[in-house]
């Protein structure tokens, strides 16, 4: 308060005293907008990013749960081994407010930040105090400018993460030399009815549907995923695709359906032809994976068990559904016949000048 008083008393002084027309309207407007800058001034504390101390984790982990998402929690990140890197928001004070966690990784000797297998946003997660839109947008931005200045002194070769679904405001990385990229899901509001859900989708995800009913393709909800493991090993095979097989597997380990997680199988005639998997939060749930059998292949089969997925969500009164997202023309047509909600996801992306150059070659829409 003996700050915001002194700012006051010389507002004061240079306001009786100015001559100048042009200084005398940027005096009016410091007036207009000076409490917004001084409550900042005075209330603020400048955040930062440090990595997270052992005496620190429960804290980071409580508070991924209320104000991130399964993906931020300590149970999912500690899937991946040792290139994990966890990092705390600290305030002025040295009080952990939110956090974010980043894989590391080698290509060629050099070091990467990625976001681990099988994760579509590293954060950040953020405890928010603001009480006001215009406070909360400031301190949006702090816990992005904080976490932008900690990556882009990071010194490493390269940098490609997925940010989370919350931010949209990216220009701290824009102005440090990240080339931002949006990315898109399709989420579904589970607050419809089953009829609304239905009808949302488009004519022909519906025909495929029905079509699977009227050719007895049933549904199990099952709680063992070797049936899975294969639908989607075979399904990237006959892609010729590489694929995370040992994150898949610790995913599938640790999270057995029934234990924030669900897995459905389609079978014709008892054999299975597709299946999907999906993990939750107390808010949303995530399609993580699926897969089809090519030998019993059935238009309606993959649909049929997604919607008995989307079903499932509900029933455990989750408020969204997200397919995750895919910049795949077949899959980003497959999964908008769902009738979700397109969203903007941002990434960002970063290297050394010698290997953005060659990046581009490869991987033009993004670096």
């Amino acid at each position: 308060m003996a700050l915001a008083a002194r700012v006051r008393t010389v507002w004061l002084g240079h306001c009786k005293t100015a001559k100048s027309p042009a200084l005398l309207l940027r005096l009016k407007l410091l007036r207009l907008l000076g409490p917004f800058f001084l409550g900042v001034l005075v209330s603020g504390k400048r955040l930062t990013v440090g990595r997270l101390s052992a005496a620190d984790v429960d804290a980071y982990d409580a508070l991924a749960l209320k104000y991130g998402c399964v993906f931020d929690s300590i149970k999912w990140t500690g899937l991946f081994g040792g290139g994990i890197r966890r990092y705390g928001i600290y305030d002025g004070g040295a009080v952990l407010r939110g956090g974010f966690c980043l894989y590391e990784g080698r290509r060629f000797g050099l070091r990467v930040l990625l976001n681990p297998a099988f994760t579509p946003q590293v954060g950040p997660f953020f405890e928010g105090r603001a009480t006001n839109s215009a406070a909360r947008t400031n301190e949006q931005r702090a816990v992005v400018e904080a976490m932008a200045e900690f990556l882009g002194s990071s010194g490493v070769a390269v940098i490609s993460l997925g940010l989370s679904q919350d931010v949209n405001d990216c220009l701290p990385f824009y102005w440090r030399g990240f080339k931002v990229v949006p990315h898109y899901t399709y989420r579904i509001d589970l607050r419809q009815n089953q009829d609304e859900l239905l009808a949302a989708m488009s004519v022909d995800r519906r025909k495929g549907i029905r079509k699977a009913q009227k050719d007895d393709i049933t549904v199990d909800a099952v709680s063992e995923t070797n049936e899975l493991r294969s639908l989607v090993l075979e399904t990237f095979a006959r892609k010729d695709k590489a694929f995370p097989r040992d994150a898949m597997h610790a995913i599938l380990g640790s999270y057995p359906p029934g234990i924030n997680s669900s897995c459905f199988i389609s079978r014709s005639q008892g054999r299975p032809v597709a299946g999907v998997f999906v993990v939750h939060d107390t808010r949303t749930a995530y399609y993580l994976m699926g897969g089809y059998s090519s030998d019993n292949a059935h238009h309606g089969a993959g649909a049929l068990a997604m919607y008995h997925a989307i079903l499932k969500a509900k029933a455990q009164g989750l408020e969204v559904f997200d397919f995750e997202g895919s910049v795949i023309p077949p899959i980003e047509k497959y999964f908008r016949g769902f009738g979700g909600q397109l969203t903007p996801i941002f990434g960002i992306h970063k290297a050394w000048l010698p290997l953005e150059m060659g990046l581009k070659l490869v991987r033009r829409q993004l670096f």
